[in-house]
């Protein structure tokens, strides 16, 4: 499945609306995302993933690449994970760099 990827900006924060799966095939197109992006300047950056319905290794280490970019103070944001993801983050440890919300209200 294809990836797409559309970014918000707002005044307070970044975000990018994830729309399909971020595996070996569709990671290069988020990690050109990422790099396309001044992550070292960012306080925020949200991530909603309400629409991704599969997360390999490679879409995890550009989530790890996105968050090492930016402020130690900063925060990555990821909304809407499905069940299966979220466990994913939480059992690698991830969860403790990123924060996980179920909707755009918990933020």
């Amino acid at each position: 499945m294809q990836l797409t990827i559309e970014t918000i900006t707002t005044d307070s924060y970044l975000m990018l609306s994830l729309n399909g799966d971020v595996d070996t095939k569709t990671a290069p197109s988020l990690m050109e995302a990422f790099a396309a992006l001044e992550l070292a300047s960012l306080a925020e950056l949200r991530i909603d993933m309400a629409s991704v319905g599969f997360l390999s290794s490679a879409g995890l280490r550009a989530l790890v690449f996105a968050k090492q970019k930016m402020p130690a103070s900063a925060q990555l944001i990821l909304i809407g994970t499905s069940t299966e993801i979220a466990d994913v983050i939480t059992k690698t440890g991830l969860s403790q760099a990123m924060k996980l919300v179920a909707s755009h209200d918990d933020v």
